[in-house]
């Protein structure tokens, strides 16, 4: 039965992916058409994504999120009637996250969703991901940003994105003052947490006098910084979010 499971949500998954990916072909041409209508139709077909994403995380597994702030997020997280949770954060932000589990990605979509944002995240990833067949054709219509980890090659890359990320538009679904919702999504660390990216962590952070971490890698301020500087004046918030599983240590996590 978890095998029949899995595959009906396999097959199920990927039809969806085709229906998108195939609707993102047929917008396309609207990018020579009408800017301001091709950033709004992509980012109804971002929204129809990530309504996949909690859909089936929802049908095959379930899970139990406890979600919890500090002061400077107080009336931000509420619930609605029926027991979901809503939150009411900024329409341009930056979002950052330790990298637990190759699925952190697909956690953090759902609190977009919560906030009515799931048609406007941007997230930075590596750079292999854009050629995984259907989801990395989606990913480039969606305007991701993706980095060779390599800092002479992606910072004008990374560049480029970024004043795409501060350019205004008048058409439906254009946020305050013509800048388009934004959340931007960055993982510091650069990469998921394991054995051996944890010894990499280590060992440098011995080179430079930091104590190893028990739950966390370093992480990688170049890029964090250089998004900021380049979206300074167009964003007001960096929000810090924490994941934690239960499970193996490794994967269980507690900012220091």
């Amino acid at each position: 039965m978890q095998i029949l499971r899995f595959l009906l949500l396999a097959t199920w998954f990927n039809g969806c992916c085709v229906i998108i990916v195939a609707t993102q072909l047929v917008g396309a041409p609207l990018y020579f058409i009408s800017k301001n209508y091709y950033y709004a139709y992509m980012a109804m077909t971002k929204q129809c994504f990530g309504i996949l994403i909690t859909t089936i995380t929802q049908w095959g597994a379930p899970t139990l999120v406890r979600v919890s702030g500090d002061e400077s997020v107080k009336g931000q997280l509420s619930l609605t009637s029926d027991g979901r949770l809503r939150t009411m954060f900024p329409d341009r932000l930056v979002f950052m996250a330790n990298h637990l589990v190759y699925t952190d990605w697909a956690y953090l979509w759902w609190v977009t969703y919560t906030a009515g944002m799931h048609g406007h995240i941007y997230i930075i990833l590596k750079e292999s991901l854009k050629y995984i067949p259907l989801l990395g054709q989606g990913m480039l219509f969606y305007g991701f940003i993706f980095m060779a980890r390599k800092w002479e090659r992606d910072q004008p890359r990374l560049q480029h994105r970024l004043e795409k990320l501060k350019s205004r538009h008048s058409g439906p679904l254009s946020g305050k003052n013509s800048l388009d919702p934004m959340w931007l999504l960055i993982f510091p660390e650069g990469t998921n947490l394991s054995a051996n990216t944890r010894k990499v962590s280590d060992r440098y952070g011995e080179k430079v006098g930091i104590p190893p971490n028990r739950h966390l890698l370093l992480p990688r301020s170049t890029g964090l910084f250089f998004c900021l500087q380049q979206l300074k004046g167009t964003i007001d918030y960096v929000y810090d979010c924490t994941i934690g599983y239960e499970g193996p240590p490794y994967v269980t996590a507690t900012r220091p």
